[in-house]
């Protein structure tokens, strides 16, 4: 009966058509980023049901906001990979709004609301459950760099770390050292626990117990100084059991790792060889140039904001992608064959 009759409501529209309301929204109102044949099926369903919305203005296309979320806005590291995911949000003329994270999760949710962003692009956290339950509810595709997660909507981007680390421990081993020191971020974080089992995976390759006296964790935001701290204990060991090789977590801890090596009066690498992570620009030019593991830092931002507009036009209410990048192993001059001592 005619009187029974409801309104149809935008639920109706994205179910018969077969996409988000988050894409009917965007179609409705005109914001782009939805392939021409979604928008054409889209417009034909509210043709067809007699939607009605109402409309807002026209927004122009430098209002179609990504909105990119890091946990370390000071590492070189993510600096870079910010600056490959502004190249390429140039090159398709959007908008790109950083913010950093902070233990205040709700706040950052409730800022990232005001931009009205049409996708979020997340480096150097885990998703932590405000944002997804904020990114659920606005049906907003996420893109995750270097953690691994499994839901709908949601494309991650890894390096495999477990795999460069044992490459780079048995780089190590190859040289000839046995006593193989490893400064970790601390936490329990899916990155740190990949890069540890490496560790432990190519020591025991090459029969070489694990030695808790020669493993220290750090919280990642110590950075130079950290690492600066944390080799200075493992240098306090005795002659015969101190390492004479470290393995950094990052770069930053290699760089303080190495400084510490000469403040105890020992020299890299004749003395102690030094491994780091990421090969951040001044890695090739520090003293000595210093052998890391590489990530293809402006690619991987590149291809964040890439795949995130991907999925936008395609459904993002769909199961996302999942990339693998490289990660070589650049040997410079900080890493030697083991002293004969």
């Amino acid at each position: 009966m005619e009187g029974d009759a409801r309104p149809v409501k935008i639920s109706d529209v994205a179910r018969i058509a077969g996409v988000s309301t988050a894409t009917v929204s965007r179609v409705i109102h005109d914001n782009g980023l939805v392939s021409e044949s979604t928008r054409k099926r889209v417009e034909m369903t509210v043709a067809q049901l007699g939607y009605q919305a109402r409309r807002s203005p026209k927004q122009p296309a430098s209002e179609k906001i990504v909105l990119l979320l890091t946990g370390d806005i000071v590492n070189p590291f993510f600096a870079e990979v910010i600056r490959g995911a502004q190249d390429e949000i140039i090159l398709q003329k959007c908008v790109m709004n950083i913010m950093q994270l902070s233990t205040e999760r709700t706040k950052i949710i409730q800022a990232a609301s005001q931009f009205s962003p049409v996708g979020v692009i997340l480096t150097g956290s885990y998703p932590f459950p405000e944002l997804l339950d904020w990114r659920e509810v606005n049906q907003l595709p996420l893109v995750v760099i270097n953690y691994r997660i499994n839901q709908p909507g949601i494309s991650c981007i890894m390096v495999d770390f477990k795999d460069a680390f044992a490459r780079a421990t048995s780089h190590l081993i190859n040289l000839g050292h046995t006593r193989i020191g490893y400064v970790d971020a601390a936490g329990n974080s899916e990155i740190s626990q990949a890069r540890l089992n490496g560790y432990k995976t190519a020591l025991a390759d090459a029969s070489i117990p694990f030695r808790k006296e020669l493993y220290t964790a750090i919280p990642a935001d110590t950075h130079v100084y950290g690492g600066f701290q944390a080799a200075s204990n493992l240098l306090a060991l005795s002659p015969e059991e101190r390492p004479t090789a470290i393995l950094g977590f990052n770069d930053l801890f290699a760089l303080g790792i190495m400084h510490a090596v000469r403040d105890h009066g020992s020299r890299v690498p004749d003395d102690i060889s030094v491994i780091g992570c990421d090969d951040v620009p001044m890695a090739a030019y520090a003293y000595p140039p210093l052998t890391t593991v590489s990530q293809p830092k402006d690619r991987i931002g590149r291809l964040a904001v890439s795949t995130l507009l991907q999925m936008i036009q395609n459904a993002p209410d769909q199961l996302g992608t999942y990339s693998l990048m490289e990660s070589p192993l650049i040997i410079r001059e900080s890493t030697a064959p083991c002293p004969k001592n």
